[in-house]
């Protein structure tokens, strides 16, 4: 069972890091002030404050996704389901939100007048360089891909992320000691109390506690690093109540029946590691939230023709990726922070 779901937070926090692709700021958009159009006219996906998104940015992020996930989980993904839809579907709607948000980001850079310094210009410009070269003339020619472009779309999710550094640079919020606390453990589970019950009077008769998890441990697994909110709660009370070198008592939990053994209360350069991961949720969080009322104040277009042509699954998969370009791009914080509430 705990293999099992190791092997499922495995497999979320993958699907996670994945989809976010790019920007890790990104949150569905509420649909406020959406208007969809088929007006717009060939290669121009979205409009906002009548700034342009064109469709070549669509097929950029999907030929990254399609590339990643492919990479990972085979083709047939596509298919699967998640949150009620299509895997397919699901992504499709993350790059939609992904595009929306980082049009509106430009808008509040503007307005406070976030820019790009020299060096931040000239990583844009190598980068843009580098994707454009990359292509075959019949890449660029199918969504009217041109350097200009690419410089431009390189240039808004800069833009997008400097922003969003500086708004998190002067957020004042703490994760306690405790909430990031990450454990060491080792484990025995049966699925019966006769079971557990023989195992534990087995400990206590002197045997090693590896030898009795290798014994009653069906999956082979024995070993376990526990971070908060992964387990069901009493596993997870029992587990962190436990000092080095203790074990705990019986304990039921989903249906199964456990006895653990704590090897590391704390390991601190995991828990460091895990403090700052979990602080970066909470700032994307407070980000989200600030942001929300601002986009939902802004008029959006959208292209439903053009959108509807465009495929994850039947994405031309590109020899560079914009994810790893971009991260390349240095983006310095700027030197006066707005206040988050002016968001």
């Amino acid at each position: 069972m705990m293999k099992r779901r190791k092997k499922r937070i495995v497999t979320i926090l993958i699907i996670a890091a994945a989809v976010a692709a790019v920007l890790v700021f990104i949150k569905f958009f509420n649909g406020n002030g959406l208007y969809i159009s088929t007006g717009m006219g060939k290669n121009v996906l979205a409009k906002v404050d009548g700034q342009k998104t064109y469709t070549m940015d669509a097929a950029v992020l999907m030929s990254d996704a399609k590339s990643q996930y492919e990479e990972m989980f085979g083709s047939s993904i596509w298919t699967q389901q998640i949150d009620g839809k299509t895997f397919e579907e699901y992504i499709k709607d993350q790059i939609r939100v992904k595009l929306i948000r980082v049009r509106c980001m430009n808008v509040m850079a503007k307005e406070k007048g976030v820019v790009l310094g020299r060096e931040e210009k000239e990583g844009v410009k190598k980068a843009s360089e580098e994707y454009y070269n990359a292509l075959t003339n019949e890449q660029r020619s199918k969504y009217s891909i041109t350097e200009d472009k690419l410089n431009q779309m390189f240039t808004e999710f800069a833009l997008a992320q400097k922003l969003y550094n500086d708004q998190i640079s002067v957020m004042d919020i703490e994760v306690s000691a405790d909430d990031s606390r990450v454990i060491n453990i080792q484990y025995i589970v049966t699925d019966t109390r006769e079971e557990i019950e023989n195992a534990y009077a087995e400990l206590n008769e002197g045997n090693s506690f590896f030898a009795i998890a290798k014994k009653y441990n069906s999956d082979g697994e024995y070993e376990y690093e526990l971070r908060r909110g992964e387990m069901n709660s009493q596993f997870e009370e029992a587990a962190y109540a436990l000092a080095t070198g203790e074990m705990s008592k019986i304990v039921e939990a989903d249906g199964k029946y456990y006895i653990i053994r704590c090897t590391s209360d704390n390991d601190k350069a995991k828990t460091e590691v895990n403090k700052s991961a979990i602080l970066a949720d909470k700032k994307l969080e407070a980000f989200n939230e600030q942001f929300e009322e601002y986009e939902a104040g802004k008029y959006v277009e959208w292209n439903s023709r053009e959108w509807e042509k465009l495929s994850v699954s039947g994405a031309t998969v590109y020899g560079v990726k914009f994810e790893d370009l971009f991260n390349t791009i240095n983006i310095c914080l700027l030197y006066t922070s707005p206040s988050p509430r002016d968001a």
